[in-house]
């Protein structure tokens, strides 16, 4: 961490409160757990800071950085160690805590400008036990969003506000109440969920509201989930967005596999802007990119197949040719081989292949804590194309060169000896 001079204390108009009696220790315990820089405006030139929950082992900001070649100030936060330690490794920050411990109103996120959200999307896929469609879990959800309103921006007080003040205006002086109760309530409510994984998601709405009531500085939202989630709870998180005056608040369906991506990644992505709006064609890509087989990407010989689930047979079958893109990416990757060879698994590098990662990215944990981190990751690609549209930058020749750069190169050889 870069020390904070008096220059820089003295540049701090907007933090009076700091002085030159500040030294390095006091600005650290005050800025905890945020970077000591995030208490002072940024300088011109600086990238954008954003605040990124749930932000796992990296794969959204390989999109940014390594993809897209954009730079932004981008802090994570992160529960899990081994994914937090594996973003480390790779370049990216991050602060291990659970996100739902930290303040959104703290003083060193008054220059935010954008917020990041995957959290967990078990609860709302074919793969988990679905409790988020379950009517009761869902009410509880949406009385969540509703409550967060109430604990950052308030309740509208009709005869407080100024005669010339309009009625609609978010940063009215007098007619918001301001909070009327902390957001350990409006979280509390979670564990009245039968899976309190479910309130996790209301954490785009709990940040995305405290930081609209900071300052104008925040100015878009990005969010990746299950492409299962519910329509309820869409248009929930929608009109709580709309009613703080963002212009657009888009969710769209995009499966990675049709943007060049060696198997398949059907995600649900909200793209919020809350000060114009967002054209929604933008994360189509001009041409089609071209399909990448699973065989194409691991430079493996045609026919095989890939057997997922042992000697289970199952209604969808227990094998997947690698002469098309592979289903999509799990944990249970850990267990796959190929039909003709059992002893012939899959290596970190090639799973992470088929998801977008370059060979050699730094995982870290046991196998089962990487396969773990594979499956639930945003793949790369896919964080490109969401930033980039969102931020207007181009993104379809950036992608194109980096698909065309990883499916290009060879993957590690296969660890037999770390086979499940």
């Amino acid at each position: 961490m870069s020390a904070v001079g008096l220059a820089d204390i003295n540049e701090a108009p907007d933090a009076p409160w700091l002085t030159e009696a500040w030294s390095q220790e006091d600005l650290e315990a005050v800025a905890a757990p945020w970077p000591v820089r995030w208490l002072f405006p940024p300088k011109p030139g600086d990238p954008d800071r954003v605040v990124y929950p749930f932000s796992g082992p990296g794969g959204l900001e390989v999109g940014i950085r390594d993809v897209l070649g954009h730079n932004l100030d981008i802090i994570g936060i992160e529960l899990n160690k081994d994914a937090a330690a594996t973003a480390t490794a790779a370049g990216f920050q991050r602060i291990v805590a659970d996100v739902r411990t930290l303040d959104p109103h703290h003083p060193a996120l008054r220059w935010t400008r954008g917020l990041l959200v995957t959290a967990p999307c078990q609860c709302w896929t074919p793969a988990g036990k679905r409790a988020g469609l379950d009517p009761r879990n869902q009410q509880i959800f949406l009385d969540m969003l509703t409550c967060a309103w109430e604990a950052t921006i308030g309740v509208w007080e009709e005869d407080q506000c100024a005669d010339d003040c309009p009625s609609d205006c978010l940063d009215c002086p007098y007619g918001w109440s301001g909070p009327i109760y902390g957001l350990d309530e409006v979280r509390a409510m979670a564990k009245d969920l039968t899976d309190e994984r479910i309130g996790l998601l209301a954490e785009v709405v709990i940040w995305g509201l405290a930081l609209s009531a900071v300052g104008e500085d925040f100015r878009w939202i990005a969010m990746e989930q299950s492409s299962a989630l519910p329509e309820v709870i869409i248009e929930g998180i929608r009109d709580e967005f709309r009613c703080a005056d963002w212009l657009s608040v888009d969710f769209q369906v995009l499966d990675a596999v049709e943007y060049g991506l060696a198997s398949r990644r059907k995600r649900a992505f909200m793209l919020a802007a809350r000060h114009r709006y967002l054209d929604t064609a933008r994360t189509k890509p001009v041409s089609d990119l071209p399909t990448t087989t699973a065989a194409k990407a691991l430079q493996w010989p045609e026919g095989i197949r890939v057997n997922t689930r042992g000697v289970r047979k199952t209604a969808g079958g227990n094998c997947w040719s690698a002469d098309k893109p592979a289903t999509a990416i799990t944990s249970k990757i850990r267990g796959w081989y190929w039909e003709s060879d059992r002893d012939r698994r899959f290596s970190l590098d090639e799973a992470a292949l088929l998801v977008g990662f370059r060979p050699g990215y730094p995982w870290t944990g046991s196998r089962s804590s990487c396969t773990q981190q594979i499956g639930d990751v945003v793949a790369p690609p896919m964080g490109a194309v969401v930033i980039g549209s969102l931020l207007s930058q181009p993104w379809e020749d950036c992608l194109r060169q980096y698909l065309a750069d990883i499916y290009n190169h060879a993957p590690a050889q296969p660890e037999h000896a770390l086979a499940a």
